[in-house]
This record gives C-alpha cells, structure tokens and sequence, in this order.
C-alpha cells in the first residue's frame, strides 16, 4: 500500500468530519438497539424485523408467523410470540398487532382467531393466531385447543399485567 500523500491540514479535516457523522449515527444506532422498542410511523402494522429482540424476553424473534407487536404513540415494541405480549402488557397499548401464522404479516389483534393448544412456539405457551376461522378451527381439533380473540386469553396467561 503506498503512504497516504495528503497533508496534515486535509487529514485533520477529515478527522473533523468521522468524528461529526459519529456523533451523529452512534446515538442513532444505540436507540435502534433498546430491547424491542423502535420508532415508527404511527399509523397501520409496524414492520417486525427478525432479530428484532422482544420486549418482554429479550430473546430474538426468529420466527415471524408468532410476532407481535404494540404501538403507543410513535413507540413500537415487538414481541417474539403472543404470550410475550400479553406478559409484557401490550393488551392496554393504543394499538396491538399480531401475526397470522399462514403469511407472518401483522394485523390489528381483534381481526385474527388465536388459538391456544398444544403447539411448539417460541416461548412454549402454545398461541398462534389466524385471519380466518377455518385454520384456527383446524389446528385447534387437531391438536386439542381451544379458538378465541386475544382478549380470551388475557387471563389465562400467568403472570400478565393487569
């Protein structure tokens, strides 16, 4: 590699200018790396990221068919599966999203069919959630479960905030 040829007066410049955008993105990131709380526009579903560490748990989501997500004001937390928002008080957030398990995509909480059964999910409670009835019903006879809102399940989730 050949020696740098610009002066002292341009490098300190340029010194100047890195340490100006740092003082500028490094804040930024350390904001976007707060457990399971982004900004977003405030209004329709939120976008969930996988990775995304949940606001309750902390572990990340890995799976979006089982997020879910609250928004109060322009805050966003995520959540890695329904039982983690339930613990995690999303159900008094201005707006709670959940994921339908057939397409990973975010819906208002009280337009899917959740379904409580002996499923393997993320944190073991065995919620999943559907737009339509129908697979809702399916999986819940298949695997001993019950369908209902999310506002069903509030209080059968042990240690939910009330």
């Amino acid at each position: 590699m050949g020696a740098d040829r610009r002066g002292p007066s341009a490098l300190r410049t340029a010194a100047r200018a890195a340490a100006r955008a740092a003082a500028v993105l490094v804040p930024l990131a350390l904001a976007g790396s707060l457990p399971g709380c982004v900004r977003a526009p405030e209004s329709g579903a939120p976008r969930v990221a996988l990775g995304t560490p949940c606001a309750t748990c902390g572990m990340e989501v890995r799976d979006l068919r089982y997020a879910c997500a609250s928004r109060r004001g322009g805050t966003v937390r995520v959540y890695d599966s329904i039982e983690c928002a339930l613990r995690g008080g999303a159900e008094s957030a201005a707006a709670v999203y959940v994921a339908d398990f057939d397409t990973g995509g975010l819906h208002a909480a009280d337009s899917l069919w959740v379904v409580r059964a002996d499923l393997p999910t993320p944190m073991g409670g065995g919620y999943v959630a559907f737009l339509d009835r129908r697979p809702a019903d399916r999986v819940a006879a298949a695997r001993a479960g019950r369908v209902g809102r999310l506002r069903d399940f509030l209080a059968e989730t042990p240690d939910a905030r009330r």
